[in-house]
């Protein structure tokens, strides 16, 4: 096989197979910015606290939790495959969002 037909190849298989992906979410104005995400297993997300008030980022069915997050503070989670599903914040009951497995 020549080199050109290696790269070709290659090119395919790195494109079939996605690696994990960092995503962020903005928590501005007592909202989730973006509130829909889709996550796959191995992705990490990462919530920054950019209001003037503390925030939680709290997986509805309890499985995973940030705590306390002051104005400034981020939080990472590394999605697993019981990761997805909605959150909210724990002292702002209407922020409400939603990891969704692709």
């Amino acid at each position: 096989m020549g080199a050109a037909a290696l790269v070709a190849v290659s090119a395919c298989r790195g494109s079939a197979t996605p690696g994990p992906r960092h995503r962020e979410v903005a928590i501005e104005e007592l909202t989730f910015a973006p509130a829909r995400l889709e996550v796959s297993p191995g992705d990490t997300v990462t919530w920054a606290n950019r209001d003037i008030v503390p925030h939680t980022v709290t997986g509805v069915e309890g499985r995973w939790d940030s705590r306390l997050l002051a104005s400034g503070e981020s939080f990472t989670l590394v999605v697993r495959d019981d990761s997805p599903g909605e959150y909210r914040c724990e002292y702002h009951p209407l922020m409400t969002g939603i990891l969704v497995a692709r």
